[in-house]
């Protein structure tokens, strides 16, 4: 069997795009899948140099770049293979395989057409989401200022109970403002994550959260990749609904003193995970039910339920973004624990 045969032999029931090259860097062997992903004949593909498919391959860097695999190596990426006035973007994964002797990487190539549409679409669609909200959150902001100040001005000459409570609810806008604002922006995914400590912004996070009769423990550090500014705001939603709530159960007394008396005593623990990256925040609370754990993210702004808004889920906005996992447990003193999995150490 010749090695064109051979080639064959390993790749006709593979279902993708396949080429194979060697130390050249032309095409030995291209499979149909792939001739057909750049609308041409598998001939005219056999003895093409990689950099006339690839343009972002420098030919003269071709060496190094053939040099920098060692035996039995994998590497993906994504790029655009072009051919013949066709071009396509394509996910590749590249193996160094040597066979009798002679070396080759193993190109199995994938059509990413749809993946780039969808990434575009979504690019648009939350570009029209953050002018949605920038607008609302315009058009809501100047009659609050408006009703804020008459209530002010009232305040002055009136002492009513009931103009505490209106400004009370003004307060309440405003932050329902301010967090449709994050809801947008947490969202995006995290392009540039850097290396963060979960203690440095667990730290951050506490300065910020009036813990009212309460305590934010910070213990274990990990050190890993995220975008820090977003990171502490998913710590803050979490201290800040432990503190004011105790629990998200609804029926939770915690929750209910929190609504009535601004917070309670709870006590709140940040810390690293034990057996796998990721870390938790969990209170003393009376815990969440098993049957709520499911729903805990969604938001919920409705008079029956005043005190979540939309602070959970920014977090799972936020969590979704870095790609992470988040999961609702129950602490050691029977309180409300969130575990976020699924972190990328610090090489």
């Amino acid at each position: 069997m010749d090695r064109s045969e051979m080639f064959e032999e390993m790749v006709e029931t593979v279902g993708v795009g396949v080429g194979i090259y060697g130390a050249d860097g032309r095409y030995r062997y291209v499979n149909r899948a792939y001739a057909d992903l750049l609308g041409c004949d598998r001939e005219s593909l056999v003895g093409t140099p990689i950099w006339e498919v690839v343009p972002e391959f420098d030919r003269d860097r071709f060496e190094d770049y053939w040099d920098s695999f060692e035996g039995g190596e994998t590497r993906t990426t994504q790029t655009v293979h072009e051919f013949e006035g066709t071009a396509v973007p394509v996910s590749v994964v590249t193996t160094r395989k040597t066979i009798e002797g002679a070396t080759y990487h193993f190109g199995t190539i994938r059509d990413i057409t749809d993946l780039r549409e969808r990434e575009r679409e979504l690019e648009a669609q939350n570009e029209r989401l953050e002018a949605f909200t920038g607008v609302v959150s315009h058009d809501l902001r100047n009659p609050l200022s408006v009703a804020n100040g008459y209530v002010e001005i009232l305040s002055e000459d009136i002492d009513r109970d009931e103009l505490e409570l209106v400004d009370s609810a003004l307060d309440r806008m405003s932050i329902l403002i301010d967090d449709l604002l994050r809801l947008a922006r947490e969202g995006r995914a995290i392009d540039n994550p850097a290396p963060v400590s979960l203690t440095g912004v667990a730290a951050a996070a506490r300065n910020t959260v009036d813990s009212g009769g309460g305590t934010i423990t910070i213990e274990d550090d990990i050190r890993f990749m995220a975008d820090e500014s977003r990171f502490q705001q998913l710590l803050e939603n979490l201290m800040r609904n432990a503190v004011e709530h105790g629990s998200t159960s609804p029926d939770s007394e915690a929750r209910r003193d929190a609504v009535e008396h601004g917070g309670g005593d709870v006590t709140v623990t940040v810390g690293a995970l034990p057996d796998e990256p990721g870390f938790y925040v969990e209170d003393d609370g009376p815990g969440i039910p098993p049957e709520d754990r499911e729903t805990v993210f969604y938001p919920a702004t409705s008079d029956s339920d005043p005190g979540l808004g939309l602070g959970l889920a920014i977090v799972k906005e936020v969590v979704d973004a870095h790609g992470w996992d988040v999961a609702v447990t129950e602490s050691a003193d029977g309180g409300a624990r969130f575990e976020v999995t699924g972190v990328r150490t610090e090489a």
